[in-house]
């Protein structure tokens, strides 16, 4: 089994595609990173810390800038609400936790993304993205209670396969705050 690569020291990478697997918008591919949080998805305090997973959703160019603003958007104490982030065409996307964005009033939903416009504004090197943000709810999603995801512009393609690839991510590493729950290491296997 291949080492997952060291993007930060303040989160660790779970899973990483390097490169472009399939064909869904521009070489689309994806990270899931693990950090500890206080704050669970809707930003109530925590009494424990618990793990949060979280992917970055990569185009082709794989620009690992994103990291710098995941990093301070940790810092800032604003990550937990996120599931997804990615940096496509100069403009950086996070989409929130659907029930994070429902169990606010919007102007507190408002202020949070004008904090999140606040923290990344000024990358260094000359960037400056423009942001875009969002909602995930992997809730399944009858007739009578649409879902609600708003992908805004995450990935390049119909709605319909963008929703249908983060709710497979989703799926496979269940994104957001939950319980840690400590690994098991085999007897003389190293760390």
């Amino acid at each position: 089994m291949a080492t997952a690569p060291v993007y930060s020291t303040l989160f660790s990478c779970l899973y990483d595609e390097p490169a472009p697997i399939g064909s869904l918008g521009r070489g689309t591919h994806y990270s899931v990173f693990r950090a500890a949080e206080w704050l669970d998805v809707v930003r109530s305090p925590l009494q424990l810390p618990e793990v949060h997973d979280f992917a970055v959703i990569w185009d082709e160019d794989h620009d690992t800038r994103v990291i710098e603003a995941v990093e301070r958007i940790y810092m800032a104490g604003l990550l937990s609400p996120i599931q997804f982030i990615g940096e496509r065409k100069g403009s950086l996307t996070v989409l929130v936790a659907a029930r994070f964005w429902g169990a606010h009033p919007k102007a507190v939903y408002n202020a949070y993304c004008k904090k999140l416009g606040d923290v990344t504004s000024d990358l260094g090197h000359g960037d400056s993205w423009a942001m875009n943000y969002g909602y995930f709810d992997r809730a399944p999603s009858p007739a009578a209670n649409p879902h609600q995801t708003e992908t805004a512009g995450i990935i390049h393609d119909s709605e319909h396969r963008v929703v249908t690839y983060l709710r497979n991510i989703d799926s496979l590493w269940s994104l957001g705050t939950k319980p840690y729950k400590p690994t098991t290491r085999a007897q003389g296997s190293q760390v």
